[in-house]
């Protein structure tokens, strides 16, 4: 006990594996001073519940569960020893869920426990329901001396099912959110009209402040919108973060590069020297669309890819698996016309392959071209479980059953979005014509008003005889500028909520974000610039 204490005193009991003392003082060497003595026990204890009690599960642990299932599922055909199928689990970093399985892995290995016993431990100490009860029902399957395949085959259906229907009830959900976000922009750009008319008829002593809470309360209840809608859409990483990117993706950062530098330079320049807003507005897509523009394309090639690459490892699978060849000398067999769209990538990395280059490289370069991250993670999952020697075709079957059931999910998503992205575009362009319209009749009429009272005071000499003219009441031309001040602001609002909002539907990479922000700027601009000389020819006065 003595040992425990002094080891404690030197920061062991701090989180497990975080603290300078930790770094120097390994399980491994504790271990070997304590053994597996009851003390050297607790203390292993103690270090994974101060680990455990650390940890936050984060909303995205659906995601990474299913794809660490598909994993383990697919070095289990190996036949690889428990300890290996934890070690490796363990090691996949990209998962949340992974540093669980590190933590049993570490508790079997290190300190003697059983795998079981260690799974039972760690599933009391979960906060998140679900891996609480996998790791109890692995508990079980491991003291039952089940193997782990049949297991772990099972939990991955089960899991892919449970995903299903977690995606669709949040595409559901998705699809109520948007219809709700899209009636509360109407009522709010309804409210807003409301207001700037009443200022024409009445005359609002304080219309200063029932303006400036009316933009707070708009730009509130975007934010709102916004909030509700992201929660309520499926968390997912469609592009990659490896070395190797698209083709796409390597214009888009280096267009960034040019394009985002020299437009905030030029849109200051213009903010600077007193350019209307309206032609700022229609320089900001100069500068964003270009960007945008290739986001979108590179979304939908990453789209194209994905659906084809179930079909292609499955097959280059099969082929491996039923003749009993290598992954490279089957790809010399496989047909290119069904692989779709990623015939150059494979193309490319048959070429690396046959040529003798490190297997990890060619599929590395593979994998960047197409810039997915489905295609990045399932294709790690089959070369992984291929080189531990697992069976190719059973292999490809799991790794393309797991990629297939996201990309019929995103599918049903896309029904949504798609839908929802053109009635938030023509609604954008609608509402931002209908404050601008109807603020131009109040600056019409307020200069009509204006010319009146002039020549009546030219007749007159006075005021006298205005209110029984009837025509007092549209007298608002000291607060015009201000009412150009309120439309502005509830325009900008709206052009920066419904440019992210259609993003946040969508999903995919954030460069999206360009080509929708640039698209509603240029719609607010052009609705600015045209819509006051319409309404001044619709509503031309001869005095």
């Amino acid at each position: 006990m003595n040992i425990v204490r002094r080891i404690g005193n030197m920061g062991i009991g701090e989180k497990f594996g975080n603290s300078e003392a930790g770094k120097k003082f390994s399980y491994a060497s504790i271990g070997k001073k304590l053994g597996n003595s009851e003390a050297g026990k607790r203390l292993g204890i103690e270090e994974i519940r101060k680990k455990l009690a650390g940890l936050k599960v984060v909303e995205r642990i659906s995601d990474d569960m299913l794809f660490l299932l598909t994993y383990m599922a697919a070095i289990s055909t190996a036949d690889i020893e428990r300890n290996r199928i934890f070690d490796n689990a363990g090691a996949q970093k990209e998962y949340e869920a992974s540093v669980y399985f590190k933590q049993v892995h570490t508790l079997a290995s290190k300190w003697g426990y059983e795998y079981a016993k260690a799974c039972k431990y760690i599933s009391q100490k979960m906060q998140d329901a679900y891996l609480a009860k996998f790791f109890g029902r692995m508990a079980n399957i491991l003291s039952s001396g089940e193997p782990e395949k049949n297991f772990l085959k099972h939990e991955k259906i089960t899991r892919e099912e449970i995903y299903s229907n977690e995606y669709e009830r949040s595409v559901e959900s998705l699809r109520k959110w948007t219809d709700g976000y899209t009636a509360l922009m109407v009522s709010m750009t309804l409210v807003v009209t409301i207001i700037l008319i009443s200022v024409m008829i009445y005359d609002i002593g304080n219309i200063e402040t029932l303006a400036s809470m009316t933009v707070l309360l708009t730009i509130f209840t975007s934010c709102l919108a916004l909030y509700i809608i992201y929660k309520a859409t499926p968390a997912e990483k469609k592009i990659h973060k490896l070395q190797h990117r698209s083709r796409e993706q390597k214009q888009i950062e280096l267009l960034t590069r040019v394009l985002l530098p020299l437009g905030t330079l030029s849109i200051s320049f213009l903010f600077i020297h007193g350019t209307k807003v309206e032609l700022i507005l229609l320089a900001v897509p100069l500068f964003t669309l270009p960007i945008g523009i290739l986001a979108m394309i590179d979304d939908r090639k990453i789209d194209e890819r994905d659906s084809s690459f179930p079909a292609f490892v499955k097959t280059l699978g099969t082929l491996a698996g039923t003749a009993g060849i290598t992954i490279s000398s089957a790809m010399e067999n496989l047909d290119r016309g069904n692989v779709g769209c990623l015939g150059r990538g494979v193309e490319t990395l048959h070429l690396g392959l046959s040529m003798g280059i490190k297997t990890s490289l060619c599929w590395e370069k593979f994998v960047g071209e197409t810039g997915s991250e489905l295609i990045n993670r399932s294709s790690k999952i089959f070369t992984d479980a291929v080189e531990l020697g697992g069976d190719p075709a059973e292999i490809g079957s799991i790794v393309s059953s797991s990629s297939l059931a996201i990309v019929l999910l995103r599918m049903k998503r896309k029904m949504v979005s798609s839908g929802f992205r053109g009635l938030a575009i023509v609604l954008h362009g609608v509402m931002v014509g209908l404050l601008i319209f109807v603020m131009e009749i109040i600056r019409k009429f307020s200069e009509l008003v204006s010319t009146m009272n002039e020549a009546h005071i030219s007749m007159h000499g006075d005021m006298s005889g205005i209110s029984e003219m009837g025509i007092s009441m549209f007298n608002v031309t000291d607060k015009v500028p201000f009412l150009d001040s309120f439309t502005l602001a509830v325009v900008l609002t709206l052009t920066i909520s419904n440019a992210i909002v259609v993003k946040i539907v969508e999903g995919g990479g954030n460069y999206k974000l360009f080509f929708y922000g640039g698209l509603m700027s240029g719609i607010s601009g052009i609705s600015m610039t045209l819509i006051p000389p319409i309404v001044s020819t619709m509503f031309s006065f001869e005095m």
